[in-house]
Order: C-alpha cells, then sequence, then structure tokens
C-alpha cells in the first residue's frame, strides 16, 4: 500500500460498521454486503491508483515512485518554470519571513521550508520538487510524497524546465517556453544594440554583507552578456569574467573601477543602510554612469532570480532602461 496515502478509508469503514450496528436485524445483512462491496471498491480504487505510478531517478540519484500525472505539486523555488508551463503549485515557498516570489502574483499560501513541516502535511501533495538539494530539507518531507530533487536547479532553468517538463507530461510546453523566450531575447538584444551600440554595462547588487558585482552563470548576467550581447564593463570582465566567476563581492575601494556606461543596481530586502552607504559615497558619485544619469533600480525578486518568466521582466527592464 503507499506509505504516503493517508488512512481515511479507515474512518470510512468505522462509521459504516457503527450504522451497521444501530439497525434492525434484517437490515444488518443487507448493510453488511453493501459496506463489504464498499471496501472491495475502495481497495480496489487504492490498488489501481497505486498502479498509476512510474519510476524515476532524479538528480540526486534516488529512485522515486511519482505519479503518472501528478495534480497537487509543490516546487520549493521553483514556481517560476511551473507557472510558465501552466501549473499552479499548490504553496509557495518563503525562507523565514522572505519569500521574493511576489512577482509571479500567484495569490498562493507561503510556506516556510525551514520550519514548517506541518504545513507541508496539511497540504497534503502527491508530488514534492526542490530547485537545491539539502539533505536536512529532504529528509523530512520525503516522508510526505515522492520529492524529486534537483542538484541546483538555477543553474540552467532551460534544462530545468525540460526536466519538469518530462516529469509532468508537459515537454512540448517546456519547448514552447524556451522557444518564446529566446525570440524575446533575440529581438531585445538586437533594439538595445542599435541604441547603445559597444556601449558597457555593469551589475551591482547591495547586499547585506557586501556588495557584489555579477557576470558569469546564475541569475541576472547571462541574460544581459550572452543573451542581449551587451558589452561587460571592464571591471566585470577583470573580477568576475576572467575569473571564470559568477559573481565577485567588491569593496567600496574598488568602486572607481566601475567605469561602465550603464550600471543596473538592486538591493537586498533589509539592506537599506548598505544602499545609503553606496549611493552616498563620493566614489559612488564620482562615476560616469551616475554622473551620466544612466544608473537604473531594478526588482531584486526578479534580478536575482532565474527562471523564464524572471529573466524575461529582466529583457523587459533592460529595453526600458537602454531604448526608451
Amino acid at each position: 500500500m503507499n506509505k504516503y496515502r493517508k488512512c481515511g478509508g479507515v474512518g470510512l469503514l468505522a462509521l459504516l460498521l457503527v450504522l451497521v450496528g444501530c439497525t434492525g436485524g434484517g437490515e444488518k445483512e443487507s448493510i453488511g454486503a453493501n459496506v463489504s462491496e464498499q471496501i472491495q471498491e475502495d481497495v480496489d480504487s487504492e490498488s489501481e491508483t497505486e498502479k498509476q505510478t512510474r519510476r524515476v531517478t532524479d538528480e540526486i540519484g534516488h529512485e522515486i515512485d511519482m505519479p503518472v500525472d501528478p495534480q497537487r505539486i509543490i516546487g520549493i523555488y521553483l514556481e517560476d518554470e511551473l507557472t510558465a508551463l501552466g501549473v499552479k503549485p499548490l504553496r509557495q515557498a518563503r525562507i523565514g519571513d522572505w519569500s521574493g516570489q511576489d512577482y509571479l502574483n500567484l495569490d498562493l499560501q507561503d510556506i516556510d521550508i525551514q520550519g514548517d513541516v506541518e504545513a507541508f502535511f496539511a497540504a497534503q501533495p502527491d508530488f514534492l520538487l526542490t530547485n537545491v538539494y539539502d539533505p536536512k530539507i529532504y529528509d523530512t518531507l520525503e516522508k510526505i510524497a515522492p520529492f524529486y530533487a534537483f542538484k541546483d536547479a538555477r543553474a540552467d532553468w532551460r534544462a530545468t524546465i525540460r526536466t519538469l517538463g518530462e516529469l509532468l507530461n508537459k515537454s512540448d510546453k517546456a519547448e514552447e517556453v524556451i522557444a518564446a523566450y529566446d525570440l524575446k531575447a533575440t529581438e531585445a538584444g538586437e533594439r538595445i544594440l542599435e541604441v547603445i551600440g559597444d556601449e558597457t554595462v555593469a551589475i551591482v547588487r547591495v547586499h547585506a554583507k557586501s556588495l557584489r558585482l555579477y557576470g558569469g552563470p546564475g541569475y541576472a548576467g547571462p541574460v544581459l552578456y550572452e543573451e542581449l550581447g551587451l558589452q561587460p564593463a571592464q571591471a566585470v570582465k577583470d573580477l568576475v569574467l576572467d575569473q571564470n566567476l559568477g559573481v565577485a563581492n567588491i569593496s567600496l575601494e574598488v568602486i572607481p573601477q566601475l567605469t561602465a556606461d550603464h550600471i543596473f543596481l538592486t538591493m537586498d530586502t533589509g539592506a537599506d543602510q548598505q544602499y545609503k552607504d553606496l549611493t552616498e559615497n563620493t566614489l559612488w558619485k564620482n562615476l560616469p554612469a551616475v554622473k551620466g544619469g544612466r544608473v537604473y533600480e531594478v526588482n531584486f525578486e526578479t534580478w536575482m532570480k532565474s527562471g523564464p518568466i524572471a529573466d524575461g521582466m529582466k529583457i523587459e527592464d533592460v529595453v526600458q532602461a537602454l531604448v526608451k
């Protein structure tokens, strides 16, 4: 019997037996027969449901017997890809008080992935997925429902959405999403380059503990420098790309090296003081992009998140800033 299945049938059986005991003798035989038939139907139905699974192996090497057609899905920080596939998840992940996914406008109840196990039970998912494998979370939640873990779904959302398409019987939709995004990026890149040519770009994040310069794999760098074909500033090349990094922590002393023609600036939730310290610093104020009014503040949720929807919104932000 399915180890994840709730025991609702037991309660139904108990209720039916009570009803049998409350009737006259002439009715017991008839009702008893009906009860037996109902029990057998429940067993047959459950057995048939259990047969409707397929075995898959996730990216960690776990073998999973997942539903052939899952309906109640929770994808921990995979909501972007699921939404793009036309799948509305049961819940929206958050960590503590922070979700970072309001841009999806899903109108879903949040669920804390680190301390809200009871809420996962209450949601009664029939399939769980997580974007990054965390053994503590996995070992707890895999007892609730079949649980597919990616090593790091953020690294390449195209590969991620293709895997989701295979798991959820939506491979054709996954390819449509990718094709539509690629067309959007190509057209936007052509429009932008017609306007700014070889002018350079940098992406700066005001983190609670440091300033971060983005360039390589992950989040915003690939969208701007690979898909849109924009030119990275020299500091991005020196400190990030030439070091084979996705991001580099930088100090205020490095700020004068940010001689980019255009800077996209985003700020972590709760980093207001760090933002003030940066933007009121003389080194920052003397940058060419700052003096020329070419610093563009962008949404932290979409710029520090990957996925077809988030990346599509990055493209829209860049077009709005640079094409005008």
